[in-house]
């Protein structure tokens, strides 16, 4: 993997492979994106553009490094979700003329939960300059299990692996490259955003994402890296699952389960999403074990 790292306009840059460029503010606040990794797809006569952060601010940093490496218009967005953080840049891009791509679900949770989410952002004092220009922007194309994209002479393609991270995942995957855009399927170095998870989808993300042949994989949040970074996530949500079913076993609620995970993984970022992890396998034990018992059976 040839990759180098520059800062250019408060964004770092990564070439991971021929072609394919990841920008990100790193970090973990809402002012960086949290952390989240906007890749770029350069092919001779047009680019396509993944998840463009979350303001029109960034975005535009976004675009001007691409402008950096390439004349070529950006004719596509793609959405792997409906976060925003992966989502809010994309009138940026839109406004010239590219087109939002995401799976059907990404654009219905979109439009049924980003204007209120504005709304709220724009009256509180702290985050009303970070989206005072934000326009919301659903996608204009979307799918249902699979899309190809060619971009002249790169062939880009788009799977759902159905509901992982969240119901509208997308992951990608470059061919030619061998390069996968795992979305937020994969974290690397944060912890794991379990809100609108299913226990069991981000699980099967994974495997579909082993299937690939790919040699880079770049995560929604965190470096890329090769392989191993699956293996690693799918640690993650083991450990996460048997230090929740002690706690809960222990009695313990969930802000103090909350702490024993950010415990075991004490250098990871984006601490603030952790207790969507003891909320959610919480629920998920607790509905195992209804299924189970005799009342149910």
């Amino acid at each position: 993997m040839r990759k180098y790292d520059i800062v250019a306009n408060e964004l770092t840059e990564t070439q991971v492979a021929d072609r394919v460029v990841v920008w990100t503010a790193g970090g973990d606040t809402i002012q960086s994106s949290y952390g989240t990794n906007c890749v770029g797809v350069l092919g001779s006569e047009a680019a396509l553009v993944i998840d463009p952060l979350i303001s029109p601010g960034l975005a535009r940093r976004v675009e001007a490094a691409l402008r950096r490496r390439t004349n070529a218009p950006a004719r596509f967005v793609v959405l792997t979700h409906h976060h925003t953080d992966h989502t809010w840049g994309a009138s940026i891009f839109s406004s010239q003329g590219a087109a939002v791509v995401a799976h059907r679900a990404c654009r219905e949770r979109m439009a049924e939960q980003h204007p209120a989410i504005l709304e709220s952002r724009r009256r509180q004092p702290e985050l009303a300059d970070l989206v005072a220009d934000t326009v919301l922007v659903l996608p204009q194309v979307t799918y249902d299990e699979a899309l190809v994209i060619h971009l002249e002479d790169l062939e880009v393609e788009l799977w759902h692996p159905g509901w992982g991270h969240t119901p509208g995942d997308t992951f990608l995957f470059l061919p030619e490259q061998r390069v996968a855009v795992c979305g937020d399927l994969v974290f690397e170095g944060y912890h794991y955003n379990y809100e609108d998870a299913s226990v069991s989808g981000v699980r099967q993300g994974l495997k579909a994402l082993e299937a690939l042949d790919a040699d880079v994989f770049i995560p929604g949040h965190g470096p890329a890296g090769g392989p191993e970074v699956l293996p690693r996530q799918a640690a993650y949500h083991d450990a996460v699952e048997r230090i929740v079913t002690a706690g809960v076993d222990a009695g313990r609620d969930d802000s103090a389960i909350a702490e024993d995970i950010r415990s075991q993984f004490p250098d990871y970022r984006l601490g603030l999403v952790v207790p969507s992890a003891a909320a959610k396998f919480r629920a998920s034990i607790g509905e195992t074990r209804k299924r189970g018992s005799p009342e149910t059976r």
